[in-house]
């Protein structure tokens, strides 16, 4: 089994040992009383070694800054615009076979800066996003990993047969509407959120539903959407259920615009992911701990699940 990187440790220490008590506040409480940010940073981390695997989707480290555009409460329609840096890997089901022939997928390393803007009011997300990232050896993937598996030869990814460097340019855009089924303390909302992706990493249109159950605010208050401004204590899960027809996938077939890779693979057009997770924010202070799942993302690899992480700070 292979080692994880060692942000991993810090994110999950953190997660653990901050003690989350929950304080009781009606959400009706007034703007003097509640604390308001403009700002928040997050650190995310997705990995599937809690789950006793280490392939396909293996890791993914996430470091995003949003900021509240109108500040103003009264407004009726919301901005929000984030920045934020990742870096991914993405490995066969065998990573100690050296030839070509006994793996399921190629491996790929990708690293991005990522940046979006989001328009919100009572009912709606409108969200766009724009991505340019690197993918094969130039994305410090295959670099970061052996220095880290250095002196540990036995369980040292070989790398074979990775695809080859590139640069990326995509272009995401998804649409949410929601409802608020249940207004008592006990809240249920159920949301529809289709989405499209445009560019040399990915090609997809999806459609997806959210359902959330628990003590939560609003649509424009809501960490369920990463909004910010007046900040009220929450504490709800929820369960989403996406489908994506894929018409191109650049960590699987390399380059759109023409590829020396030696080994690259045809995705499959029709994925399904599902996942659960728990929410919790305390004034300045929010965490995510979700499980997902998704279907083989090519006719030669199997399901994958994962765990994501995510530890935030208001101001």
């Amino acid at each position: 089994m292979i080692r994880q990187p060692k942000d991993f440790i810090l994110v999950l220490s953190a997660f653990v040992f901050l003690n989350p008590v929950l304080y009781a506040q009606d959400e009706a409480d007034s703007y003097t009383t509640s604390p308001h940010y403009t700002r928040q940073i997050e650190l995310q981390h997705d990995n599937d070694f809690l789950l006793f695997t280490d392939w396909y989707y293996t890791t993914g480290s996430f470091v995003t800054y949003r900021v509240l555009l109108n500040e103003l409460e009264e407004n009726r329609n919301r901005r929000q615009i984030s920045v934020g840096l990742s870096q991914e890997y993405y490995t066969p089901s065998n990573v100690l076979a050296d030839e070509i022939d006994d793996l399921d997928r190629p491996y790929a390393g990708y690293s991005a800066i990522n940046s979006q803007l989001t328009f919100s009011n009572k009912e709606r997300v409108l969200d766009f996003s724009l991505q340019l990232g690197v993918s094969g050896a130039i994305s410090g993937a295959e670099g970061f990993q052996s220095w880290f598996h250095s002196g540990d030869d036995v369980n040292d990814p070989t790398w074979v047969g990775q695809i080859d460097d590139a640069i990326h340019a995509n272009f995401y855009a998804r649409y949410t509407r929601e409802w608020h089924l249940n207004k008592g303390p006990f809240g249920v909302f159920a949301a529809w959120n289709p989405g499209l992706a445009m560019g040399t990493r990915d090609i997809y249109i999806d459609n997806g539903a959210t359902f959330y159950f628990g003590k939560r605010s609003s649509l424009q208050s809501s960490m369920a959407y990463k909004q910010l401004g007046k900040i009220v204590p929450e504490l709800f899960f929820l369960l989403k259920f996406k489908y994506r027809y894929v018409m191109f996938d650049g960590l699987l077939e390399g380059n759109l615009v023409g590829d020396n890779s030696v080994f690259v693979l045809n995705p499959v057009d029709h994925l399904f992911t599902y996942g659960c997770e728990v929410n919790y924010r305390k004034s300045r202070m929010e965490y995510r701990l979700g499980y997902n799942y998704s279907s083989p993302k090519a006719q030669t690899t199997d399901l994958h699940t994962w765990i994501s992480i995510a530890v935030s700070r208001n101001f």
